[in-house]
Order: structure tokens, then sequence, then C-alpha cells
């Protein structure tokens, strides 16, 4: 009988033609719904007269007026529109608000959150309707159809109180071929969706507009409901006519232990015990002073609930909080060769996210973290963090405080502490916006003790989408209490817009300028009684050379990233470690290393330095030889005062001679120039330019249009660059043909250098003859000119065609053809790229695809790969994949790849084999996963390499509250 239903169900979901646009997975983000007791929608509107309020909404956008619904409590009527279960869910409607000039104010609407049964999720409604009029008779008495927040379909079936009453209603439908899974259902959203529909179909008939109200219970045990009013009013409040929901039948299986959830009778006659009970704290494990209050709940006759009295606490002011616990521990070693070594992992955090008022939310959080290895090293993190908002419709506060500590078992105790508070206008959008925001950070360890602060400010005016203005301030400032030096950097940026539509939109100008203002201020590095200047951008070099004077270094981007704790891989060791820096000839007089290690006094008088200079960075002329340096201790930095101002490209100091014992490294180098006749230590200096563009749309006859674009960027009064382009396009459609071409033209001049320019013009068809046969092709050419004068060309081809041969077997062809001339060598060169892709599927659980490549360039390759799937039960999935690369200059390549994935019914453990190999070194892998409990998780692996000949193995376990 259970096969016979399993056949049923599977070739119901084929008859309904369902792919993968339906599928039994809940909708995203279903498990980050908090049963609150509430949900949320946009509040637009508040009146004490109901008429009022039904014309507020007929006077609505069209999509506004049919998601919007009125909320009556008392005599006060709120026009509210959209349901959500989250205020993120509402942010994509937001903008649909601030077009029509209406507040976005979110705000609460009580519910009670039941638990349902989720069979299936699709994007499409008419997917949806299909399938729950196909569902078995017995099953169909319990279902309904439900959209969630993120718009998809869903068919569910039962309503129940807990998840765990709706798992064993669960557990009575495994007769069905497809996985089901456990789903807050709201019933307030149910309801309101529902009278909306009916609203529909009632105005298709030309009858009297509705709209539905929900009317919140006004006292205590009071009951809520969803209703249908006629706009306008055509009967006394009386002669309201209540919705309800026909009584769920019989379950499909009958026992005890469901027998009241199968009874269950959706309708729309919502019960709430008190709507003050939104933010309530339930339970009894919070000792502070409350009153205890209680109210009644009001059950319809046929409810197969008890009528009774639910006692609760409440607690002034009123918090709302969640409590979250996350904790993971990893172990992992490894054998290679004999050796053994592991290492483990252990992290937790806490975080409760609550609210005091509508308003007014905060978020705890705390976390900690402690890698350890097998050779009794250690390095810990602790980062606790408070986060504050503050809502209204005038404004919003946010406030953030946090702390990383980091320690390790070398001795480093590091603190890095961050303070913000922002600020951001929620005021009607026909007022200036308004942004602001201050923070500051601390870092501190045993060699850094530096503060920065930052303020930024920022507003701005639409008007009518046509004219926009903007500016932004923004000022930084750092300060480095070990070096006593000092960095300030304050910008100011103005900006304003203007588009404009002409003659019904066949002209779009635009037009945008942009200015900005930039003041630097710094304090000068003082050595020997002279100041310094820090000289920048540089970018720095390094490697081992025991002939200096020719060869060329490997760009170390380590020495230059203000990083003053890490090593960047030079070590005070090894005698001739070069170091050097690319200044792109800008005048030097100091150089500046940081180090790091723990060499002694002794070890640093032993070094010996040697000073370079070079144009090119490979042949190097020796300017000094035992270069003098002085040593700062408090800093930790080698200072090498040069013998005379240096400006040349390059700038290499070479370590001759070190008997340095204990460990020692660079960390950063630095390079500063000589400060001339300094009456103050510190240096300004400001820079200012702008931005203009300014662009125009034309749409011209026989479906053709015509663009330009021109950017100006101005620096210090003088022009930088400029840009100008010119484009002309079309789009025509014939039958099941398109075709699209266009042509067009760049010229970018950039000051003291070669003006560049390209032009270009394109076409392509597309044609679909057949709704299984597409076809496409195409050709372009584009010129590339220095000066005005050709420099290169390219011609470009390129066709495919996409066939379905027959249901199951898809193919397509692609092919490329570019061939490139260099118009100043009179050389050209022509590659070609055809690729062939099949997919078929065999059998229902077997599905094989190959491609084919073949490309010919500089050198031929011929790319071949095949994969193949097969599922012959729910449980199990075997995957193959082979791919091979044969190259004209012989250096093959081969991949395989084979996986064996096992889910038992039930999804608690699932296991996992791989074997891959490439190139001949083969790997070997196993896992498993085991759902321990709603709470707790766990991960193991074993991987064998035998070409490494390595072993390694590791588990993880998640724990989460």
């Amino acid at each position: 009988m259970k096969r016979t239903g399993k056949a049923i169900f599977a070739a119901l979901l084929l008859g309904l033609g369902i792919g993968t646009s339906v599928y039994a997975e809940p909708s995203p983000g279903h498990l980050n719904i908090k049963i609150k007791g509430y949900l949320y929608s946009y509040e637009i509107g508040k009146f004490k007269d109901k008429n009022r309020a039904f014309k507020f909404i007929l006077n609505l956008p069209g999509n506004l007026r049919k998601s919007a619904y009125l909320y009556q409590k008392g005599n006060t009527y709120s026009v509210r529109v959209f349901l959500m279960s989250s205020p993120s869910a509402l942010m994509k409607y937001r903008s649909e608000l601030k077009d029509s000039n209406l507040p976005a104010k979110i705000v609460k609407t009580p519910d009670i959150f039941l638990y349902s049964v989720q069979l299936i999720t699709t994007t499409k409604k008419e997917s949806a309707e299909r399938f729950y009029k196909k569902l078995p008779p017995e099953i169909k008495k319990e279902a309904f159809i439900y959209k969630t927040d993120s718009g998809y379909y869903t068919v569910r079936v039962f309503l129940a109180k807990t998840r765990k009453e709706a798992e064993k209603l669960q557990r009575k439908l495994r007769f069905l071929s497809i996985k089901t899974v456990v789903v807050p259902t709201s019933p307030t959203k149910l309801g309101l969706e529902k009278e909306q529909e009916k609203i529909k179909k009632t105005q298709r008939k030309s009858a009297p507009l509705q709209i539905p109200v929900i009317k919140a219970p006004e006292t205590p045990g009071g009951k809520a409901e969803v209703i249908i009013q006629a706009v306008p009013p055509t009967t006394e409040e009386k002669k309201i006519r209540k919705v309800k929901l026909k009584r769920i039948q019989t379950p499909i299986v009958q026992s005890a232990e469901n027998k009241t959830l199968s009874e269950f009778k959706m309708q729309k006659e919502l019960k709430k015990i008190v709507l003050s009970s939104e933010k309530l704290i339930k339970g009894n494990k919070i000792k502070a002073a409350r009153i205890k209050t209680s109210g009644e709940v009001v059950v319809p006759e046929k409810e197969p609930y008890k009528t009774g009295k639910i006692e609760f606490l409440s607690l002034f002011p009123l918090l709302d909080r969640t409590v979250n616990l996350y904790a993971q521990w990893q172990y992992n070693t490894e054998y290679k060769d004999g050796n053994r070594s592991s290492f483990f992992n252990e992290n937790y955090n806490f975080n409760t996210p609550g609210e005091v008022t509508d308003g007014i939310k905060y978020l705890i959080s705390v976390g900690y973290s402690k890698y350890h290895t097998d050779v009794d090293t250690w390095q810990s993190t602790f980062r606790p963090a408070l986060n504050t908002r503050l809502i209204n419709d005038l404004f919003n506060l946010s406030s953030s405080i946090s702390l990383i500590n980091t320690k390790t078992s070398s001795g480093y105790d590091g603190k890095n502490t961050n303070y913000e508070l922002i600020f951001s206008s929620a005021w009607n959008p026909k007022y200036p916006y308004i942004s602001a925001a201050v923070s500051k950070n601390s870092i501190s360890s045993d060699n850094i003790n530096s503060d920065t602060y930052s303020k930024r400010f920022s507003t701005g005016y639409t008007y009518k989408r046509n004219l926009s203005l903007g500016y932004s301030y923004t000022h930084s400032r750092t300060e480095d209490h070990v070096r006593n030096v000092f960095s300030e950097t304050t910008n100011h940026n103005a900006n304003i817009s203007v588009r404009k539509a002409f003659f019904d939109g066949k002209i779009y100008l635009s037009a945008i300028e942009s200015i900005y203002y930039s003041d630097n201020r710094y304090s000068l590095k003082s050595v020997n009684g002279y100041y310094y200047q820090k000289v920048s951008p540089i970018t720095g070099l390094s490697g081992i050379d025991t002939s200096p004077s020719i060869g060329t270094l490997t760009p170390n981007a380590l020495l230059t990233d203000g990083d003053y704790n890490t090593s960047s891989g030079v070590n005070l060791q090894t005698p001739y470690e070069n170091i050097a820096i690319n200044t792109d000839y800008q005048p030097v007089d100091l150089i500046t290393l940081y180090i790091g290690g723990n060499l002694t006094a002794t070890d640093i008088s032993t070094f010996h330095w040697d000073l370079y200079t070079s144009s090119d960075g490979n042949v190097w002329n020796i300017v000094a030889t035992n270069i003098p340096f002085t040593y700062d201790s408090q800093t930790e930095t080698l200072n090498f005062v040069l013998p005379q101002m240096i400006e040349d490209n390059y700038i290499k100091l070479v370590l001759t001679s070190t008997g340095a014992t204990n460990t020692g490294y660079v960390t950063e180098v630095e390079v500063y120039e000589k400060v001339a006749n300094a009456t103050t230590v510190i240096n300004n200096s400001s820079t200012h330019g702008d931005t203009t563009r300014v662009g125009v749309r034309v749409k011209l006859p026989l479906n053709l249009g015509y663009s330009f674009q021109y950017e100006r960027t101005g620096k210090d009064g003088k022009e930088i660059s400029s840009k100008f382009s010119h484009n002309l396009s079309g789009m025509w459609r014939y039958r099941y043909i398109q075709i699209g071409a266009g042509a067009g033209r760049t010229d970018y001049f950039i000051k003291d250098q070669d003006t560049r320019s390209s032009q270009r013009a394109n076409i392509d068809i597309k044609a679909k003859p057949l709704s299984t046969l597409s076809l496409r092709a195409g050709t372009g050419y584009i010129e590339n000119f220095i000066n005005y004068d050709k420099t290169s060309t390219s011609f470009i081809i390129s066709t495919g065609i996409n066939a379905r041969i027959f249901t199951g077997l898809n193919a397509g062809l692609s092919s490329d053809i570019v061939k490139t001339t260099n118009e100043e060598t009179n050389t050209s060169a022509t590659s070609y790229n055809t690729k062939l892709n099949i997919n078929a599927r065999l059998f229902p659980s077997l599905l094989v695809s190959s491609s084919i490549q073949h490309n010919v360039s500089s050198t031929t390759t011929d790319i071949y790969s095949v994969s193949s799937t097969w599922t012959p039960s729910e449980i199990l999935r075997l995957t193959v994949s082979k791919g091979y690369i044969s190259r004209e200059d012989d250096k093959n390549s081969s991949t395989t790849n084979i996986s064996l994935s096992i889910v038992p019914r039930g999804g608690d453990i699932r296991y996992g084999l791989n074997m891959s190999s490439s190139n001949g070194k083969e790997s070997y892998s196993g896992n498993i996963f085991w759902q321990v409990s709603e709470y707790l998780t766990a991960n193991g692996y074993l991987r064998y390499t035998p070409s490494d000949n390595s072993i390694s193995t590791g588990v993880t376990a998640n724990a989460r509250w």
C-alpha cells in the first residue's frame, strides 16, 4: 500500500510538470523567524473616522491599495500595508512608500504563530494551485496555500500549536514520496490573504469595493478577528460579516496523541490572549519585581481547545529578549612521513538581542576563541560588544562599543577597542536628509599605542528626481603615542546633478559636477635635531643576493603595508639580505627599518650595511659601505641618515655582515626627506579638484539610439584628463529573428601622456525558429590608436547553436574566431575556440554531461570532460567526473573525481566518500555528519594522500541554543 502511494504521488508530481522551480525545502530564512506573537507592517495613516480611512486607501497607488488593510483598536483605525514576519522583509517595499511620499513607520500587528507541515515550495502560484487541486482527498481536506515573505508560494497541511505536535503529524505523512518540513505559519497573515482573494473575486462581479479589517481585542481575554467591510459602509456595525473557515476534517491516520491537532480548525476568528502580551517575558526564571496578571482566552464553541485562564508575568519596562548560545570545538591531527602534528580550536559566542520599547533595541554579544597546537603554543581572542539602536519617525540613532583582546603563548597582548555613534534622518524625503557619525579606535600592544578619531557628516536634497544636491565632510586623526607622531586628514565633497527628459522621453540629458577639497597635516620625524617628512608612495623589494651590484629583487608588499608587528620575511641573522625601495625619483635623506624579535644591543652592533642606488632595479651603483645607523629601542627602529640626498628610482640596503645570535627580522621600511630650516614639527599640504560628467541620450527613428558622454577631471585648477564617447545602436525584430547593431568611438586624453582612442562596430543576430532550437551569430571590429596613429586592430566572429534534440537530451555548439593585427610591426595572429556541450538524462536516475573544447592560439589545446550523476534512491547519490587536457607541447594533465553520498531516511546522519586524482596524485577522503539533536551537530572526516604519505583526520562539534 505504501509503495502504491509513492507511485501515485510521484506520478502526480510528473503530471503537474513541476521541475526545479518547485521543491520541498522551506523558503529562505524560515528558521530565522522569531515567534514573538506579532507581525510587522508599515503604518501610513491613522484616523478616528472610518470613512476617512477608507477614502485614504482608495487614493493609494495600485500595488499599495492591494496590500492595504485596516487595524482597528477601539475607535482608532490604522491604515497599514504589507504584512511580514520580520522588519527586514519589509525593507524591499520601503522605496515604494518613498516614491509616493508616504511615511514608512514599522508597526506590529498581534498574532499567534502556529506550525504547519510544508509539502512543496514554488515560485509560481499556478504551480501551487495545481498541486493543491490534485492532492489526495484525505490530504486536501487539511491543506492550504500560503505565501511567504520572500514571495514563494507553499502548499502546507495541518495547523499545530507547537513544533513537536506538528512533527508528530509530519510522521503520519511518511508514505508520501516527497520530503516535508515543519515551518512556522501565521494565522493572521493566512486569514488576511484569503480575504483579499475574496475581495478580488467580488470586484470582478462589480460588487461594492471591500477592505479587510483586523479587529484588535479591546480588553484582555478578547479575541482578534479578520473581517470584511464595504466601502462606503453599507451596513451597521452589528451586521458586519465575520469570516470563518470550514472545520478541518478527520486526519489521515487517527491516533490519541494527535486527535486534538487533527481536529484543529483553520479560522479567521483569531484568538489573542492580551494585546500587551506581545513583549512579555514568558516563564518564571527571571528574578525581578513583577506584577502578576491574568487574561481569559475566548474560544468558539466548536474549538477543540479548552476555555481557561492563562497566567503570565509582566515586567516594567517590558523587555523582549532572546538568548543565543553557540559553541564549536574542532580537533585535527595529521601524520606525514612518520611525524604527527595536531591542533585544537574552540570557539564560543553568546548574544542576547532585545527591545526596551518599540523603538529602542539592543544587542549584547560576547565571543571567545582559543587555538591550541601540539607544541604548547596557543592564541586566544576575547570579543565583547554592545550595540544599541533608537528608531522613531524622525531619526535613527545607533551606537556600538566593541573590544578585541588577543593574547598568545609568546607573551603578546594586544587590544583593539572601537566606539561609534551614528545618526541618520528618517523624516519625510521632501526635506533634506542628514547623516552623521563619530568614532574612536584604540590599538595597544607591546610596541603599539595609537588612537584614531573619525567624524563624518553628509546631507543632501532631491527635487522631483530632476535635481540633486549633496555635501559630505570627513575628518580623521591618528595619534601614535609610541613614535610621538600624528597624521590628520580633512575632506570636503560637494556635488550637484541634473537630469531631465524632453519630448516624451526621446531626449534625455544628465549632468553631474563634483568638487572636492582635501587637507593633510602630519608631524615630522625628528632625528639628531633635524626634522624629516615621510615620502610616499613607495614599494618594497627584498631577497638574498651575494652579488648585489647586479640582479633584480622580488617585490615584497609586507615591507610597506603599515603592519609594524608581522615579519616581512627579511631575516637579520642571514648575511646578504637585500632591502630595496622603489621611490620613483623622490628625494630621500633618511631610511628607517622597523624590526622585531628579541635582538640585543650586542646583536645589533654586529650589523654592517652597504648602500646602493639604481635606475632600472637591475644594475646597482654603490654609494657607501658600512653606512652608519642609530638604534631607537623605544620604537625598535634602525635609522640610516644618508650621506647625501638621493634622487634615484631605487635605493637598496645590503646586510653584508651579521653576528646576531638571537632572532631578528624586519617588519616595515619607511623613507623620509629632510625639511630645510624647519620652524615647526607640523607639515601641511592641501589639494582640490573637480569631476564633470555630461550625458545625452536620443531616441532616433528606425529603432535607433544615440548616446554621448563627456567626462573631465581636474586637480589644483588644472585639467588632468578628459574622455569623449559616442555610441550609435539599434535593435530590430522580425518574427523569430532579432538583429542588433552598434558603433562607437572613445577618445581619452591624459595630461603629459599620449592620446588614446578606440573605435568599434558590431552586429549580432539571434533566432529561435523552434521552441527547441536557438541560433546566434555575431561579428565585431575594433581599432586602437595612439596620438591618432593606428596601433592595432581586432576582428571577431562568434557563432552558436543550442538544441533540445529530444526530451532529456540537450546539445550546444559554439565557435569563436579572433584575428589581431599589430599595425606597427605589421604582424597578425589568429585564435580559434570551438566547444561542444551535451547533457542527457539516460534514465530518471542517471544524468550524464560532457564537453569537448578545441583551442588554437600560440599553442593548441584540447579539453575533454565528462561527468555523470546516478541517484538510484532518495538515500544514495553517486557522482563521477573525468577531465583531460591535451597540449601541443605535451604538457598534458588529467583529473578524476568520484564521490558517494549516503543519506539514510530521516537525514539525521549523512555519509560521504570521495576519491580524487590529479596528474597521477590520488587523494581519498570520507566524512560523516550527525544531527545529534536540534541543538547539537557533529562532523568527522578522514583524508589519505598516498603521494605525500599523509593521513589527516578531525572532528568538529557545533552546539547552538
